[in-house]
């Protein structure tokens, strides 16, 4: 034993448990199969609970070093009509906003962090392709890269590799899907002038018609279309600024019409949310997406995983600095879980009544003609605001304070 803990997966959950590991005094290898940070699509939402993990870890300058925008507040129109606006409560609360950031910058910040301890060692451009046994003990991995083949073995294999995690399939660890399942399409739009002031998440509502944007960290709005599980790929050919403008006030529409050779999109993505039943087995945890795969509304994915290291990080620092038995390990593992899966239980059940509220308001004029003489009446009450921000209130802080005990 002593060989350390091997991490698959270098997003923001993979990124953060390998370095607060390496911070700690584990041996760490970090692999990832793409070469660079960058790619076509990355998650760009940090709820307040995301940031405050990131602060707890000791990363908040990495957060501060690099594109970001603190979101002001949040618009709902109904027909192109604004029928609510809540302001962001942070300014009021003390607690940190939500930021709007460049993730593939985060992720090259703390790599930066953590390749400067010796214990650290990172390959990027790297696909993990078997499993390594020893016994019924997993004991690392076998990547490739270019043809060549190269072994990784430890005393734990972290899978941090995403909603669609292939060290989960090759562990044997089953994935319960959730009942309501919808996709996204993406896109992005240069942002007018005026919207670059402020940073607000709108949401536009039609019967026919559900999508939200917000000014990302490069000026441009950042656009995403709701769709009915499996309805993604067949909507390819849409006249999408048409349709988007059909939702918006004039003054936007017009915008989105002059900048129709501007689009960016759609990028599809096939939304997974379910749970694994077991996130560990003999020498190997998952982490994040893996363990959890959460819908892509209030960005809960980035904030869930950079959670879930921080518990991580506190059971297996005193696991190693107490031994770290391969007889100890299980337990270790199966009390991770313990702690995360009541959160997560509630974000993916918060999030899914969400969208079940959407589809049900528009699925006939039944129900969506009551809802529109709800929103005039009162979307701009005061109560009515609280009362959102309130229901919102654990996709935006968490369900319990998380903090770094080792």
């Amino acid at each position: 034993m002593g060989q350390g803990v091997i991490v698959v997966g270098a997003g923001p959950g993979g990124m953060a448990t390998a370095y607060l590991l390496a911070a700690h005094g584990l041996p760490v290898t970090l692999i990832e199969q793409e070469p660079q940070f960058d790619r076509v699509f990355r998650g760009e939402g940090l709820m307040p609970s995301g940031v405050q993990a990131l602060i707890e870890m000791g990363l908040g300058d990495c957060l501060a070093s690099i594109p970001t925008r603190k979101l002001d507040a949040w618009d709902f129109y109904v027909e192109g009509q604004r029928r609510m606006r809540v302001v962001e409560p942070w300014s009021q609360t003390g607690l940190p906003p939500t930021h709007i950031i460049h993730q593939s910058a985060l992720l090259a910040a703390i790599a930066e962090r953590a390749q400067a301890l010796s214990n650290f060692q990172f390959f990027p451009g790297w696909q993990v392709r078997d499993l390594f046994h020893q016994g019924d003990r997993i004991i690392g991995v076998q990547a490739t890269q270019n043809g060549e083949t190269r072994d990784f073995t430890g005393d734990l294999v972290i899978a941090a590799d995403g909603r669609y995690s292939r060290l989960r399939k090759l562990a044997g660890l089953s994935l319960t899907q959730a009942a309501t399942q919808f996709d996204v399409l993406w896109f992005k739009l240069p942002a007018p002038a005026d919207m670059l002031c402020e940073t607000v998440f709108t949401v536009c509502l039609q019967q026919q018609r559900q999508f939200a944007f917000y000014p990302s960290w490069d000026d441009r709005l950042q656009i995403g279309w709701i769709v009915e599980k499996g309805q993604g790929k067949k909507m390819g050919d849409r006249d999408w600024i048409a349709e988007f403008a059909q939702a918006l006030p004039p003054k936007l529409a017009t915008h989105f019409q002059q900048h129709r050779a501007d689009l960016v999109g759609p990028i599809f993505l096939d939304v997974m949310v379910g749970y694994a039943p077991q996130w560990s087995t003999s020498g190997l945890l998952l982490l994040g997406d893996a363990a959890h795969p959460m819908a892509p509304n209030r960005a809960q994915g980035i904030n869930m995983a950079l959670r879930d290291a921080i518990a991580i990080a506190n059971h297996l620092v005193p696991w190693w600095q107490q031994g770290h038995t391969a007889a100890t390990l299980p337990d270790c593992l199966t009390a991770i879980q313990v702690q995360r899966q009541p959160e997560i239980t509630t974000a993916q059940k918060l999030q899914l009544e969400e969208w079940e509220k959407i589809a049900l308001i528009t699925a006939s004029p039944l129900t969506y003609q009551p809802f529109q003489v709800l929103a005039n009446a009162l979307g701009r009450l005061g109560i009515t605001q609280q009362a959102w921000l309130h229901q919102q209130r654990y996709l935006r802080y968490g369900l319990s304070p998380v903090t770094l005990q080792v």
